[in-house]
């Protein structure tokens, strides 16, 4: 099992990309990280991840629930990850 999966994910601002079409699976016990210029889109992502942004298209799973759409399970367990 996946504690990240993500599946063609894209976060637009308007005209901006601030992300597009990412595909990412971190199985259960690996270390992660990542990395990459200013406006590569790194806190975009994680900031989905979290459930602080809605994806404009794709999906995203964190414990195989839905970043967005999963509510207090979701938010209770993100309360776990950002400690």
């Amino acid at each position: 099992m996946s504690v990240i999966s993500v599946h063609q994910l894209t976060r637009r601002y308007g005209r901006r990309i601030g992300i597009e079409s990412i595909d990412l699976d971190v199985p259960k016990g690996a270390l992660f990280g990542f990395l990459g210029p200013n406006g590569a889109g790194k806190t975009t992502l994680i900031r989905v991840l979290l459930g602080f942004l809605r994806p404009t298209q794709g999906r995203a799973r964190v414990f195989g629930l839905a970043t967005w759409f999963a509510g207090a399970e979701t938010t209770a367990r993100r309360s776990i990850c950002t400690v």
